[in-house]
């Protein structure tokens, strides 16, 4: 009976095999088609993207144009300006034709056009005063900071529209991933089952003996890291216990003058503060860094005594600078002195470096928010530079005099944004200025 029903089942499954490959091979033909029109959007949101990225810098450069044409009065500096000027209408034309049919991101473009168009006039403005010779009226205009406002808000639009862009980018690359692995699954299965199992089994056993390799080195590492730390804190701790105590020793003899006593009070305070900073060096360490650097507040904190601590530290160590420092008395609010201390001492570390040796500090509060200024003469940070100055491993100027990795300034500037604070700076021919706010609380 089996040999006799062979002929007969063996045509209709050939028939049923043939109409599942059919069907593999339809759904497939629409998967891929699906594919092809997905990388069509995609390309156009990239487009999108790009030309936002224009904008942005369009601006910049613009901004950057201006200030050097007012700084020196050399025209050549305005090129950048008159190429925003033409090209600026240009990319928000084609960004608002990019995303037509997308109401919510043309509205946004809308407005960023608005913003660009009055960063524009703004600047355009000042050039204007300035050639006509009214040069403190274009300055004051450029002091109010209407046209940095005006440019962080386009900034912030910029950001808003990239990420909702890179949502989207990432939803229909994703899509498209899933599409695309559904029709190779699907063109696979129908005519190679028993080899694309073959070959699903092989990379599943590869992916597993590599992450068995990759565990194994994962904790290698780990180990090795944990080994790391554990000599580092061991190591630096060491020396300075060692520097501690015998500070300690010396703050008790009698026989120290009054300026051996300040000077050896100086060494404790700052093996103290070098301590702190160990154990937090250690503590991001072990955290990598999740978060951004950490600050631990203490309410009623005095910044002009923090200041005035690191201006000290640094006169013993740079006799040959010349530090002015002015302060109020009290400055109180809620931040960590570390911290700031190690802000103040990267400011004015550098400004001894990089200046002509005369460097001036101020502090002062008002309206709620502490300013403080870190200003030197001498060799001006280049023009090219300050947009990305607290970028990590960027130096201003003189890098053969420069033996770090040009970390200070992004540290610092990490540190003043943990404390919700902001900072700037300005440099020209005459001097090169830092400036920070922080809230008081």
């Amino acid at each position: 009976m089996l040999r006799e029903a062979r002929p007969t089942w063996f045509p209709l499954i050939a028939l049923g095999a043939a109409g599942i490959l059919f069907a593999l091979f339809a759904v497939n033909l629409l998967t891929l088609s699906e594919i092809t029109s997905s990388r069509t959007r995609i390309a156009r949101t990239r487009e999108t993207q790009a030309n936002l990225s224009l904008i942005r810098a369009s601006l910049v450069d613009a901004e950057a144009g201006q200030r050097g044409f007012l700084l020196t009065g050399d025209p050549t500096y305005l090129e950048p300006f008159e190429a925003a000027a033409v090209s600026l209408p240009v990319s928000l034309s084609e960004a608002m034709r990019l995303r037509a049919g997308d109401p919510s991101q043309q509205s946004r473009i809308a407005e960023l056009d608005r913003l660009a168009m009055k960063k524009m006039d703004e600047l355009r403005r000042t050039i204007d005063l300035f050639r006509s010779g009214q040069t403190a009226t274009a300055l004051a205009i450029v002091r109010t900071n209407e046209g940095r406002s005006v440019l962080d808000d386009a900034r912030r639009l910029i950001v808003e529209l990239r990420a909702r862009e890179d949502k989207r980018l990432e939803e229909r690359t994703e899509a498209s991933r899933r599409n695309l692995d559904v029709a190779m699954w699907i063109d696979g299965g129908a005519g190679f089952g028993l080899l694309v199992l073959g070959f699903v089994l092989f990379m599943i056993n590869r992916d597993i003996v590599r992450r068995v390799v990759l565990e194994d080195e994962l904790r290698e590492a780990a180990r090795v890291q944990q080994q790391f730390i554990g000599i580092l804190g061991h190591d630096l701790r060491n020396p300075l216990q060692a520097i501690s105590m015998n500070s300690t020793l010396l703050q008790q003899q009698e026989e120290l003058s009054a300026g051996q006593s300040q000077v050896v009070r100086r060494i404790a305070s700052s093996t103290e503060r070098m301590s702190r900073m160990v154990n937090q060096l250690l503590d991001m360490a072990r955290a990598r860094l999740a978060g951004g650097i950490p600050v631990e507040r203490k309410p009623e904190t005095n910044l002009s005594e923090v200041v005035d601590a690191v201006v000290e530290e640094l006169r013993a160590g740079h006799p040959e600078a010349r530090l002015a420092l002015e302060a109020p008395i009290n400055v109180q609010g809620s931040w960590d002195p570390d911290r700031m201390a190690q802000v103040v001492s990267n400011l004015v570390a550098n400004a001894i470096l990089y200046g002509d040796g005369s460097v001036e500090v101020r502090l002062r509060s008002a309206d709620g928010f502490a300013f403080l200024e870190v200003q030197n003469r001498g060799r001006p940070i280049p023009a090219e530079l300050l947009p990305r100055i607290f970028e990590p491993f960027r130096r201003g100027a003189r890098e053969t005099r420069a033996q770090g990795l040009g970390l200070g300034l992004f540290i610092t500037e990490r540190i003043v944004a943990a404390h919700g604070g902001k900072i700037d700076v300005r440099s020209g021919a005459e001097e090169t200025k830092f400036s920070i706010s922080l809230p008081l609380q």
